[in-house]
């Protein structure tokens, strides 16, 4: 077990999770433009599915590297739903010597039609400050369960 000398503020910590819900609120929200604002502008996207997921493997890798394209990838792909909620659970924040890393739960319900493909999982981050505030400089989704249909997602 390693101990961490350095300590998060609580600005510090409101300023991340209120990051962590902005991404989510524009998400649902369907706006895609206003992702980009959680990423740094060298960030990378990467998902991650546990080996049993039918379907896994076509989501599996890095998405996408920096804001712009991160937000364009993940629109592309959430844009062709007709609805989407994310809900985030427990959040745990360790400092690290760059930054900030952060474990936070997501269930997440995609909707096209009567369709659904629902999902559970963690996003795990690497937060490092910018000029414009903490920003996720890396995300991996590690997605542990699935339900429903992938094709919602896939357009397949």
């Amino acid at each position: 077990m390693t101990l961490h000398t350095q300590h998060i503020d609580g600005r510090d910590e409101a300023e991340i999770r209120s990051v962590l819900l902005g991404y989510v609120a524009a998400l649902d929200g369907r706006n895609f433009e206003q992702l980009a604002d959680a990423f740094t502008e060298t960030a990378e996207l990467e998902n991650t599915f546990e080996s049993y997921i039918p379907g896994g493997d076509a989501f599996t890798g890095v998405m996408a590297r920096g804001a712009k394209d991160i937000a364009g990838a993940i629109g592309g792909l959430m844009g062709r739903l007709d609805a989407t909620q994310h809900f985030l659970g427990a959040i745990w924040l360790e400092p690290t010597a760059g930054g900030v890393r952060t474990r936070t739960q997501v269930i997440a319900h995609h909707h096209r039609g009567t369709g659904f493909y629902h999902t559970g999982g963690t996003y795990i981050d690497s937060f490092v400050r910018t000029d414009s505030g903490w920003r996720i400089d890396r995300r991996v989704l590690h997605t542990s369960w699935t339900t429903g249909e992938p094709s919602v997602v896939t357009g397949a």
